[in-house]
């Protein structure tokens, strides 16, 4: 709505006037009536005014020199004027000051005036729609250029060395640069709750609105999982990457960690991305800590031990020396010696080595992957101390396993189909059948070569287009009545997946 008010020393005409108009019905707010021209300005300097209906003479502060101030305060004001008929030639003045027209208080007719008062409308109308377009090609231009920088920024990570690379990034962005690699946390937690595509439609997300609110800097993404932002540096860096949480990243719903490294020019992009990366891994060691920078290394990491090694150390197997070992490991580990991914190399090797010739090796291999997605030594240590357990009771159980199995997955596929609509998770399941959440998820992959979250998406999305095609509903009620608590999402992940929205599908199938 526009904002209006009328201002003339005569009651009677103000009410007149305020009384010929459905303000509301014709898109108007009408915000008040004065009887001079110094209590309305002081009145717009108080309140935002688009349309100013005055008259001309008036004691205090005459119409002109309201409509004066006026406009200086609001250069887009629309102004009638209210006049007699010996005030023409103020009239001709004001309209050359840009009034849009005028009125004559003998002769003044509510229609005439209802369609003046139509004629400031269209014209307000007009000259918004002109700003949203102009700001919508502004902003169209400003992206399509970020994104030329974001391919630019993918040549000189990927040590393209042609200058040309690095002038148009340098053009836009000079002197020192914050590098950032933003990482998303339990990583496996979201994928086993929401699967895979939800962490990238959260990334895409994350850089519409660093766009949106900054006007200078890339953000590219580099991962499935992480986000890459140069960003000239202003200050602290720690209180520039907090200020980057707060105003683009806090919106998610997921937690992220955030490394960084600062760099003195463009040309040191490349070596400020391989510094962010390493100094982001350092969550591995402090979980609770959000933001890392870089810090140089002065000794050289320490390499894991080898499978030999590991034999001799720990065959034959025996529980208690096997947990004696992993303990001093740990403590080792702690002292940040390793790089993250050999401590879970060793973990894994530690694991083959142990029981290669007692169980499946896909067993072990997916057992590997999950050390592999771990995001902090603690909770690596205390996997590791589980799946050893766990595989020792395997051996055990192993002649009567295969028909204990499929005793299992037809129970838990029964559970599945009742209650994948409600909350469901690969916990629950794991508890309805009791055995570990863990050994679940493998004997759930090796009989439906589908990960859980997948196969549950796939039965909500089925059941999404069963409420499509068959019923009325919103929107939102499909997706509540399939099993999604967030719509937005649901809308996304059903596009992804049947290549329609669901408005077009129901559009198109109902045909």
């Amino acid at each position: 709505m526009y904002n209006v008010i009328i201002v003339d020393d005569e009651p009677v005409i103000r009410f007149g006037l305020k009384a010929s108009v459905e303000w509301e019905k014709e898109g108007l707010s009408l915000i008040g009536d004065f009887p001079n021209g110094e209590e309305a300005i002081n009145a717009m300097k108080k309140h935002h005014v688009d349309l100013l209906i005055t008259d001309i003479k008036m004691p205090i502060m005459d119409g002109l020199t309201l409509m004066k101030k006026a406009i200086d305060l609001f250069p887009k004001l629309k102004v009638i004027l209210v006049s007699s008929y010996n005030e023409f030639e103020y009239v001709k003045e004001g309209i050359k000051y840009g009034a849009v027209d005028y009125v004559l208080k003998p002769t003044l007719e509510q229609e005439e005036f209802v369609q003046l008062i139509q004629k400031c409308v269209h014209k307000m109308d007009e000259e918004t729609n002109i700003e949203k377009k102009l700001t919508l090609v502004e902003q169209t231009t400003s992206l399509h250029e970020r994104k030329k920088l974001e391919q630019e920024l993918k040549r000189v990570l990927s040590n393209e060395k042609d200058s040309s690379h690095f002038k148009e990034i340098k053009n836009s962005m000079s002197g020192s640069l914050i590098v950032i690699n933003m990482k998303i946390n339990d990583v496996a937690k979201i994928e086993e709750q929401y699967g895979i595509l939800f962490r990238r439609f959260t990334l895409e997300e994350i850089q519409e609105r660093f766009y949106s609110k900054y006007e200078k800097g890339v953000c590219l993404a580099i991962s499935e999982t992480d986000l890459l932002f140069l960003i000239e540096v202003n200050g602290n860096p720690v209180k520039l990457i907090h200020q980057l949480n707060d105003e683009v990243v806090k919106e998610s719903s997921l937690s992220f960690s955030f490394g960084y490294d600062v760099i003195s020019n463009i040309y040191e992009a490349d070596k400020g991305f391989h510094r962010s990366s390493l100094a982001c891994e350092r969550r591995f060691f402090y979980p609770n800590e959000v933001v890392f920078s870089y810090k140089e290394g002065k000794e050289p990491l320490e390499k894991p031990h080898q499978v030999e090694q590991l034999k001799q150390f720990l065959l034959p197997v025996d529980e208690k020396k096997v947990a004696t070992y992993i303990e001093e490991r740990y403590e080792h580990w702690k002292q940040g010696k390793m790089h993250p991914s050999d401590i879970k190399q060793e973990a894994c090797d530690l694991v083959t080595s142990l029981f290669g010739n007692k169980l499946a090796l896909s067993l072990l291999l997916d057992k590997c992957e999950h050390f592999k997605k771990i995001e902090s030594l603690h909770e690596l240590y205390r996997i590791l101390t589980k799946q050893i357990a766990e595989c020792v009771r395997l051996i055990s159980d192993l002649r009567q396993k295969p028909s204990v199995d499929n005793e299992l997955m037809e129970s838990a596929l029964s559970y599945i189909h009742q209650h994948y609509t409600k909350e469901l998770t690969l916990q629950m399941v794991a508890d309805h059948i009791h055995i570990s959440r863990n050994y679940f998820s493998i004997l759930f992959k090796q009989f439906s070569d589908q990960k859980f979250i997948d196969y549950v998406i796939d039965l909500r999305i089925k059941k999404a287009t069963d409420l499509l095609m068959n019923t009325s509903l919103k929107v939102y009620e499909v997706a509540a009545r399939s099993g999604f608590k967030d719509v937005k999402y649901f809308s996304k992940l059903f596009k992804r997946i049947t290549g329609y929205s669901p408005v077009d599908f129901r559009t198109e199938h109902q045909k």
